[in-house]
């Protein structure tokens, strides 16, 4: 929060986010993550006069995978539809989901890693309906892109770069460095690339490059990387 009823907003073009981590307890199988995604500062108090709420409530919820059991989207109770869950008697989902742009900054534990942009065809916080929530069954017709294009450097053929013992050894703590950078070297320009530094032990890592028969050795983020990567 960046006050009682307001969220932070975090502003990453043309700058970069860092933040120093420890996975060595955390096994394969579990997820450390850290991500951000495009809600309103406010929690859509001024957008939707039903909502008296706000960010001080945690209303404005969105990411993603659209998820559909936020109960309150858009200062209204989205219990239309609502089905109970069978094993969580606070959980369930109902007609309407949430989507907005998300940023993965960090999905990890000791043994892999991937950074993540999921782009959406809106902007701000959405309230879907049907298909365009990335249903089950139409999961990539949806405003928002489910998948997103990650780099993972173990399944992008460097097996020897991130993990116990490796080039980035996960039974110590280091930092990670991600940059954000703008076509034309401002934050009022276009996002173009995102790249991935590691720091350990005072020694600068940089990003593992892609090793997959039928994709250039790239090791950042960028248009022409995600295209060649979903090609495959």
């Amino acid at each position: 929060m960046a006050s009682e009823d307001r969220y932070e907003m975090v502003k990453l073009l043309n700058r970069e986010f860092t933040f120093d981590v420890d996975v060595s307890n955390l096994p394969c199988g579990l997820n450390g993550a850290l991500y951000f995604s495009e809600m309103e500062a406010d929690g859509g108090l001024s957008r939707f006069s039903s909502n008296k709420a706000g960010a001080k409530y945690g209303t404005g919820y969105c990411d993603s995978q659209c998820p559909k059991d936020i109960k309150w989207i858009n200062g209204e109770s989205n219990s239309v539809g609502w089905t109970a869950s069978a094993t969580d008697p606070n959980g369930g989902s109902g007609n309407f989901g949430t989507c907005c742009n998300e940023m993965d900054i960090w999905e990890a534990n000791s043994i892999s890693t991937a950074f993540t942009p999921h782009p959406c065809t809106v902007q701000g916080q959405y309230r879907c309906t049907g298909a365009e929530c990335n249903t089950p069954t139409e999961r990539y017709n949806g405003v928002c892109d489910p998948d997103g294009c990650d780099f993972n450097s173990y399944r992008l053929g460097d097996t020897g770069f991130y993990g116990p013992g490796k080039t980035v050894d996960t039974t110590k703590k280091f930092t990670v460095v991600t940059q954000f950078i703008s076509d034309n070297g401002s934050a009022n320009g276009r996002l173009k690339e995102i790249r991935r530094i590691y720091v350990q032990d005072g020694r600068v890592i940089q990003n593992s490059k892609v090793n997959v028969p039928g994709i250039s050795a790239y090791d950042s983020i960028s248009e022409e990387f995600c295209t060649a990567q979903k090609s495959q």
